[in-house]
């Protein structure tokens, strides 16, 4: 039996105060979302993006709403702010005119200031390699590269875990594996390290008899040393029935590490009924989380009420309310 403070914090992330989920490293924190039984909700509220209700922001929204962890997305550690906090610094005429539109810019919060004030760990996402990020950057401004500087800042900034989406075309499996290994070597095991493709961007090529993630990336990534890969829940992208996303999800457990399965592809703005079986049926593919990325109404989070349904649909009302209602101060 293990002995000592670790044994004592070594617990099921369904079950953690906020405060011990702030207290896990990412050795801890990855064992528990393990040990949960498939049990753990993310929700991605995005930097570019107006808070959704004033006097809030989104991330404390998603954390409000049920979600264990928080993807705060297109955050720039080289120019943090999040949006619908007030600023630390205010510069006019910017955050003058944003506070009169209840829009408050957030200038100068970090992501540990996020974790702290709403006791979630946070993850971050960077979008391609410099390679396939170039191809897309000026349609999509905001998204950061998987490079070793932009890792190593988010983790000096409070990243809990690094997550490398790649949205352009049917993978660089190279370029991929060694995105990865370059990440990994970088931030060592200061932070989770995730390959996530959860939908196509536009990139009709990858839509095909593939899929969007493809079996050969998910080994690549998982013999790159990935701890979780992130795919389109089941019914979110076409052809992927519950028979489809399970066999990926086998994979990905076979290269030992952990599925995420993420409706990613502006459904999280769908009624409730549907997010409820999405849900369902992802949960029977055995994935150990299950995500709502940050389309809504507009590009700036999940609906909220959506967040609260997926969670329900996972882990009923009693761990669902007990998330919701801890306080980040227990």
């Amino acid at each position: 039996m293990v002995k000592g403070k670790f044994a004592m914090r070594s617990r099921r992330l369904l079950t953690s105060s906020p405060k011990e989920l702030l207290s896990y490293n990412s050795k801890e924190l990855l064992e528990a979302i393990k040990i949960s039984e498939a049990r753990t909700i993310t929700a991605i509220p995005r930097t570019r993006g107006p808070n959704i209700c004033d006097g809030v922001s989104n991330a404390e929204m998603c954390a409000a709403f049920g979600a264990d962890i928080i993807y705060n997305t297109l955050y720039d550690p080289r120019n943090p702010y999040i949006p619908g906090l007030p600023s630390k610094e205010p510069k006019e005429p910017d955050d003058g005119i944003l506070s009169q539109v209840q829009a408050d810019l957030g200038r100068g919060w970090t992501l540990r200031d996020l974790r702290e004030l709403i006791g979630r760990p946070v993850g971050v996402q960077l979008f391609g390699t410099e390679k396939s990020y170039k191809e897309w950057q000026e349609a999509h401004m905001g998204r950061l590269p998987a490079t070793r500087e932009i890792a190593r800042l988010m983790v000096e900034q409070g990243a809990d875990i690094i997550d490398y989406t790649e949205h352009v075309g049917a993978g660089d499996l190279e370029l991929i594996s060694n995105t990865i290994k370059e990440l990994r070597d970088e931030i060592k095991d200061k932070a989770i390290l995730s390959f996530s493709r959860i939908h196509g961007s536009g990139q009709s090529d990858i839509l095909s008899k593939k899929g969007v993630i493809t079996e050969d990336e998910i080994r690549v990534a998982t013999e790159a040393g990935v701890d979780i890969v992130g795919m389109p829940a089941v019914g979110t992208s076409p052809g992927y029935t519950l028979e489809f996303a399970s066999r990926l999800v086998n994979l990905i457990h076979d290269g030992g590490a952990l599925a995420h399965l993420v409706i990613g592809t502006s459904q999280e703005g769908t009624d409730i009924e549907t997010v409820r079986r999405i849900g369902f049926y992802s949960k029977m593919t055995g994935a150990e989380m299950y995500g709502l990325s940050g389309a809504g109404l507009s590009e700036a989070m999940p609906d909220p009420e959506n967040i609260m349904a997926l969670s329900i649909a996972i882990r009923g009302r009693r761990h669902t309310y007990r998330r919701m209602a801890m306080s980040p101060l227990r």
